[in-house]
């Protein structure tokens, strides 16, 4: 790479476009790791290139470019490139696309016009996307009047109900724009008939009705909205406009804040309700939400007061778990202990009272007192047999005696549980912890078969891959390294006789081979609603997400329809494997490593956002993608970058092998557990961790790690990590 190319990149970004700067950036971003690997490639180097180029509909760089939103750049390709033979068609309907997201209407509205007939499956859309253009080239009356009949023709004519689904969302917009606002609201009427209630609807709703002078009605579906999607974005913006005139009123806006973290302004609401009616009857419901605001925002001791004051003023039950979770916050676990445990005697039957002797049980754990952690582990596998937690609370017992050394009782517990135990996961983690008790007596022989028998169940569980990876039985799954991921697919593969709503995935194919994958979707979700209950079909419309592109939606489908004799490679695939195998050789990592937290993190969702905002393929959040593209020497880093898988595996690969580096020494072979505690929880949680539990025995580590999501993300992972490995013909690692 020429020494000038970053300075360059940084120079002229002062001067171009944001969407140039995105795209450029994210080249010059890619380029830092991929020129290296693809000039070995040129050279003749090994690579283990999987079928995942061969899956999409149309791999070249203007779908992509048109997939991703980059307009521009695949714009200025079809320019210069012109159509390919037999592509002529499709050529003039990517051009369109793109002239249509640059604004450039006139020239899209005049390519869709000489496009008549030239696709029957893409009919529909293309009279929608006229009446779209005439929409937004709309100067006068009839270029409205136009477009609004347009969009009625769609409604008579469609035989795609995607598109009429659209056509009627857009009638009512442009309806509106008119101002003619009882036909709008006429319109959104016949849509929620035909197609249900969504935020969005209530929104337009609500505006349409404000601007015709029904201020009752607005106000009314306003409050609709914020009563039945409170969690929607379309909800918080409504509570921050509306003015609540009753305490119910109030209250619902105060959800909505709760529910978005604006724990400031729930706060003052809740205050405010209490103040005004405390005797009211939802009074209650709205302290406890008031002290988990207090207790989300920092302001513990507010919150054990208004705990406190709930359960003894109005008998809450919830507030005393609450309060036992506070302590657990300030440090007090043993304290916490008791007050889980007092929990679960005062109310036996309410829904938390097997989750407060897990958490007690926890605790206890954390803090060494496993004598305690065995009893209540006991008490909660005998009291609520029925609960989630009852089989691994039977397993827990076991655990507790093993770690105060006690490895006979533990042993006894172990098989008892490997033998009664109705969740596989369960028998295999039993079998597995009566091999390492075995080990502690020094009872090899009959540690080599109780670890045997857990590697048995591989690939199902953690606990068989754990076994694997020690050197016990055999990883069945290896193939020749060679063996390709599957056969090619591609849309001439899909069979297609027997699928109710054929069109619909012949329609997605042609969509998606114009780059349009959000829209392809949209019609293959058609397509499995109209074969729910068919599992060959759905198997069919699996390929059908393959061949798109749409990852997540294909190992989705794979997941709910796998059988015995699936092949598990579809259950595990190696998608963006020539992206991942040389982001990880620069990074330094095992690109297996980086396969299995893809999976974990995204399922292969590629524009996969999080409820705490990190981004992409490997859940990147934007400061530390920030941060990561800077220590590659990138300025120009833009957080929709992320998006880009290339991006998101140069980024995440790199953040990754740094975890697990700087666990490498002094960790007792824990590297790879605390680089990826560290990956989900954070670097300094997963120190903490370290210095905080004994290593001498690393699986007993990895039970002990405090947080929930953290702890099944690293068996999760490391499982996954198992299998890709014996997938691809090498041992697991220990």
């Amino acid at each position: 790479m020429p020494l000038g190319f970053l300075p360059f990149t940084v120079s002229i970004s002062l001067i171009m476009p944001a969407k140039i700067r995105l795209v450029l950036g994210t080249s010059a971003l890619c380029a830092l790791v991929v020129l290296p690997f693809a000039a070995r490639f040129l050279a003749g180097g090994e690579t283990q290139s999987r079928t995942h180029a061969a899956t999409r509909v149309d791999s070249s760089d203007i779908a992509q470019l048109i997939r991703r939103q980059q307009f521009e750049s695949a714009y200025d390709l079809l320019g210069e490139r012109g159509p390919k033979a037999g592509q002529d068609v499709v050529h003039q309907y990517r051009l369109a696309v793109c002239e249509r997201a640059l604004g450039l209407a006139d020239s899209a509205y005049s390519r869709l016009l000489r496009l008549e007939g030239s696709e029957p499956l893409l009919a529909d859309y293309r009279r929608l996307w006229i009446a779209r253009s005439l929409e937004t080239l709309a100067s006068s009356s009839a270029d409205s009047a136009a477009a609004i009949d347009g969009y009625r023709d769609l409604l008579v004519l469609s035989i795609s109900p995607a598109v009429a689904d659209s056509a009627r969302l857009y009638l009512g917009s442009a309806l509106r724009q008119v101002g003619r606002y009882e036909e709008a609201l006429q319109t959104y009427r016949e849509h929620r008939t035909a197609a249900g209630t969504s935020a969005g609807l209530l929104s337009r709703v609500s505006e349409v009705s404000r601007l015709h002078g029904d201020d009752v009605g607005s106000r009314a579906t306003q409050l609709e909205l914020i009563r039945r999607y409170p969690s929607d974005r379309l909800a918080l913006d409504a509570s921050r406009r509306l003015r609540p005139r009753t305490w119910d009123e109030r209250y619902a806006r105060a959800q909505v804040y709760y529910r978005h973290r604006d724990d400031r302004r729930a706060i003052d609401d809740l205050r405010k309700l209490l103040i005004a009616d405390p005797r009211h009857e939802l009074a209650p419901r709205a302290e406890y939400v008031l002290g988990r605001a207090y207790a989300r925002s920092g302001q513990l001791a507010r919150a054990r007061h208004t705990f406190e004051r709930l359960h003894e003023r109005h008998g809450w039950p919830s507030a005393l778990y609450r309060l036992a979770g506070l302590q657990i916050s300030g440090n007090q676990d043993l304290q916490a202990v008791d007050t889980y445990v007092d929990f679960s005697r005062r109310y036996p039957d309410h829904e938390l009272a097997d989750d407060a002797l897990w958490q007690a049980a926890k605790a206890a754990e954390r803090q060494d007192d496993f004598a305690s952690s065995e009893r209540i582990y006991g008490l909660l596998a005998k009291s609520y047999a029925s609960s989630d937690y009852a089989e691994e609370s039977a397993w827990g017992v076991g655990f507790s005696l093993y770690c105060q050394r006690r490895y006979e009782e533990a042993l006894v517990v172990f098989r008892r549980v490997s033998q009664q135990a109705r969740q596989p996961h369960i028998v295999d983690q039993s079998l597995f912890w009566a091999g390492k008790a075995m080990l502690r007596l020094d009872r090899q022989d009959e540690a080599k078969l109780l670890f045997a028998r857990a590697a048995s169940g591989f690939p199902r569980s953690y606990y068989a891959s754990r076994a694997v990876s020690m050197g016990y039985g055999e990883p069945h799954l290896a193939q020749p390294r060679q063996t390709s991921l599957r056969s090619p697919l591609d849309a001439t593969t899909l069979e297609l006789r027997h699928i109710v709503g054929a069109d619909h995935v012949r329609r997605a194919l042609v969509l998606g081979n114009l780059g349009l994958a959000a829209t392809a979707r949209s019609e293959l979700r058609l397509a499995e609603r109209a074969n729910k209950g068919d599992p060959d079909a759905l198997l069919v419309l699996r390929d059908s997400y393959e061949v798109l592109g749409l990852h997540d939606r294909a190992l989705l489908l794979s997941t709910r329809s796998a059988r015995q004799d699936d092949d598990i490679r579809r259950l595990y695939p190696s998608y963006y494997w020539d992206e991942v195998a040389s982001a990880a050789q620069n990074a330094s990592v095992d690109p297996y490593l980086v396969l299995s937290v893809i999976r974990q993190e995204s399922y292969f969702n590629e524009g996969a956002v999080s409820h705490a905002g990190a981004v992409g393929l490997m859940q990147i959040m934007p400061q530390t993608g920030r941060k990561l593209a800077r220590s590659l020497g990138v300025r120009s880093f833009e957080w929709r970058q992320l998006f880009d898988p290339g991006v998101s595996i140069q980024l995440g690969s790199r953040f990754l092998g740094e975890q697990v580096r700087s666990f490498t020494a002094d960790s007792n072979g824990l590297q790879f557990p605390l680089g990826l505690a560290a990956y989900n929880a954070g670097p300094r949680v997963a120190r903490r961790w370290l210095e905080r539990f004994p290593i001498e025995d690393a699986d007993a580590f990895v039970e002990r790690i405090p947080y929930k999501e953290t702890r099944l993300y690293v068996k999760k992972v490391l499982k996954n990590y198992a299998i890709y490995k014996s997938l691809n013909g090498y041992e697991p690692d220990a």
